[in-house]
């Protein structure tokens, strides 16, 4: 294999930094300890979710590119062709191709990561062991990866994902479908198995487009994978103009479902799957820890029955007897505890139990225990 670290082009910046001939304000640890976005265009980038985060963080945060990937080596034009414009004369605005490991600060000014571009079609090992060169250097912490593969779920229901990795503590209880099996690799999946390898703390999540709108672009896949890595970097994240667009979108898509029948029968079955498999798998909040949980109904009862019983005993200006004995002898009342508010929303994500491009294990002995499982479930 030819040199991993001839793929790599430093900024100025960043080689002085790295060099340690940086200046006192130029502080190397400015670039170091952080945590790692990686976003991939191509491959598992259904509704052009990868595009969208990529504009979302370099256009409305503060960023700096410490490193550039040798794009001629790494992608195949002809498969993936950039555009130029052609004015009926002339040709001008040749959008290259980049492969980049940008140094952004979010919306509070803490730094992180973001590796982002098209992902390669050629020489995957190389590029992985020239990235994995980079984390090792930059003794990066978190490595998050987002993608998103298109599955027959409704854009009615809330959206699902996926989740992978190590960092256990970060997609515990979250993910909305998780098969088993076989599946096509691509660079982002190699390299993540190389970070977990090599003891790297590693979340992905894989977030689950409709696959009527897999070749459009579906900014509330784009919005989810920002809450997604926000939530695990502590992170605050611009979303506001996805969202936005994602409510045109949802106009967009509601004014062809009321004119094609065909469109709205297909959306009503997809609907029953979905809730049918929506009562058996429940996922955590994003707002909750994995230790948490969201109060059932009778945990919400209990607190409204102990606060309406309170309000019983208060008379006309608010006082219980406590507070009314308290304010006779002392003229002053004292600090009541106040009752925490137990609904915290969840994102109940859930979707079919189908794969499309999932490989059957060939193990046989695997695949009787799948069988004796669904067994279960039916019963």
């Amino acid at each position: 294999m030819l040199d991993p670290v001839d793929l790599i082009s430093m900024s100025s910046w960043a080689r002085r930094l790295l060099s340690g001939t940086a200046s006192f304000e130029e502080d190397s640890r400015a670039i170091h300890n952080l945590d790692l976005v990686v976003v991939f265009s191509g491959y598992l980038d259904a509704g052009n979710v990868s595009t969208q985060i990529e504009n979302a963080l370099l256009e409305r945060l503060d960023h700096q590119r410490l490193a550039t990937f040798d794009i001629d080596q790494l992608l195949d034009y002809r498969a993936r062709r950039p555009q130029l414009r052609f004015d009926g004369q002339r040709f001008s605005d040749y959008e290259a191709p980049a492969l980049e490991l940008h140094l952004v600060k979010d919306q509070m000014q803490q730094p992180f990561l973001l590796l982002s571009g098209p992902e390669p079609d050629y020489q995957w090992d190389r590029f992985v062991a020239a990235v994995m060169l980079l984390i090792e250097q930059l003794d990066i912490g978190l490595i998050s990866f987002v993608d998103a593969m298109p599955l027959p779920v409704p854009h009615t229901r809330p959206l699902g994902v996926s989740t992978h990795g190590t960092a256990e503590e970060l997609i515990a209880g979250l993910t909305t479908w998780a098969p088993k099996g076989r599946v096509a690799a691509g660079a982002a999946q190699l390299l993540e198995l190389r970070a977990a390898e090599a003891g790297r703390q590693v979340s992905g999540y894989t977030l689950h487009v409709p696959h009527y709108l897999a070749d459009a672009t579906y900014p509330q896949a784009a919005v989810a994978g920002l809450e997604y890595v926000g939530a695990a970097m502590d992170l605050m994240l611009p979303t506001e103009e996805l969202r936005e667009s994602g409510r045109e979108v949802e106009q967009q898509i509601n004014a062809q479902v009321q004119h094609r029948p065909e469109i709205a029968s297909m959306l009503e079955r997809l609907e029953e799957q979905f809730d049918q498999y929506a009562q058996e798998r429940r996922p955590r909040s994003l707002l909750l820890r994995p230790d948490e949980h969201v109060p059932d109904a009778e945990e919400i009862g209990s607190v409204v029955e102990t606060y309406l019983s309170g309000q019983a005993q208060q008379d006309a200006a608010g006082l219980d007897a406590d507070e009314r004995d308290a304010l006779e002898l002392t003229g002053s009342l004292g600090t009541q505890g106040t009752i925490k508010d137990p609904m915290r929303p969840s994102r109940a994500d859930t979707e079919p139990d189908v794969f499309w491009y999932v490989v059957d294990e060939s193990d046989g002995d695997a695949e009787d225990d799948d069988r004796d499982e669904a067994d279960d479930d039916d019963d």
